[in-house]
C-alpha cells in the first residue's frame, strides 16, 4: 500500500512540473516571464513563514484552546497572509506583476493540492480492489 501512495505522490509531483510549465508558458505569452518568476520561486520562503505564522502560536496555547487557535489561523489569517505575501512580492518587482497575477500565481498549487487530494480520493476505490486482486491487501 505505501508503495502506490508513494507511486501516486510522485505522480502527483510530476504533474504539478506540468502545471508550472503551463503557468510559465502562460505569463511568457503575456511578456511576464521575468516578473512570474520571483513571484513563483518566493512561494517556498512563503509557505514556511505561514505555517511558522500557523503553527507557532497554536503551539504556544495548551489545551483545547490551542486546536480553536490554530483554525482560527489557518482559515482566517493563513489565507490573507498567503495571498498577500504573492500580491506584495509581486508589487515590489520591475515591472510590477498586476494583483491578479500574483493572485493567479498563489492560487495555482492551492487549486493543485486540492485536484489531487480529490482525484485521489476517486481512485481510493480501485487503488484497494487492485491491492486486492494482488493478494497485498
Amino acid at each position: 500500500f505505501q508503495y502506490l501512495i508513494a507511486l501516486y505522490a510522485l505522480l502527483a509531483l510530476a504533474g504539478f512540473g506540468f502545471v508550472l510549465r503551463w503557468e510559465r508558458n502562460l505569463f511568457r505569452g503575456r511578456g511576464q516571464a521575468s516578473a512570474w518568476l520571483p513571484v513563483r520561486l518566493s512561494t517556498l520562503p512563503i509557505a514556511a513563514a505561514v505555517a511558522a505564522l500557523v503553527l507557532l502560536p497554536s503551539r504556544a496555547v495548551s489545551g483545547m484552546e490551542s486546536l480553536a487557535v490554530f483554525f482560527a489561523l489557518l482559515l482566517v489569517v493563513a489565507p490573507v497572509a498567503w495571498f498577500g505575501a504573492h500580491i506584495l512580492v509581486g508589487r515590489l518587482l520591475r515591472p510590477p506583476l498586476p494583483t491578479a497575477d500574483a493572485v493567479l500565481v498563489a492560487a495555482t498549487p492551492l487549486l493543485y493540492l486540492f485536484a489531487v487530494s480529490a482525484v485521489g480520493h476517486l481512485l481510493q476505490t480501485q487503488a484497494w480492489l487492485l491491492l486486492r486482486r494482488l493478494g497485498l491487501a
